[in-house]
């Protein structure tokens, strides 16, 4: 069965954001750099994305992910690539490493 593995949200500034969040919630920092960031929650993961390098979306973790297409690789170890559902919400489709 697939699940979802994170849902995406931009923001102008990650580390402002992240101390946010981090001062907010009982929340694990994954990882954290100047162009991005990912929460864990106890039941899903949020990503903290520039606007200008990653679109809102929610990522879906599939043993399948390349029947969407060509899947490209992340320097996490992930594999994805990104489709649109019929309402145009983003999807990135997600292959975790091995």
């Amino acid at each position: 069965m697939d699940t979802i593995h994170h849902i995406a949200i931009q923001v102008d500034n990650i580390p402002d954001t992240l101390e946010w969040y981090k001062n907010q919630y009982d929340v694990k920092v994954v990882y954290a750099d100047e162009t991005w960031a990912l929460i864990q929650f106890s039941n899903v993961a949020l990503a903290l994305v520039l606007p200008n390098q990653h679109p809102p979306h929610f990522a879906i973790t599939s043993n399948h992910a390349e029947r969407y297409g060509p899947l490209k690789t992340h320097r996490d170890g992930t594999a994805s690539v990104y489709i649109q559902d019929p309402a145009g919400n983003n999807i990135e489709m997600i292959r975790l490493p091995k």
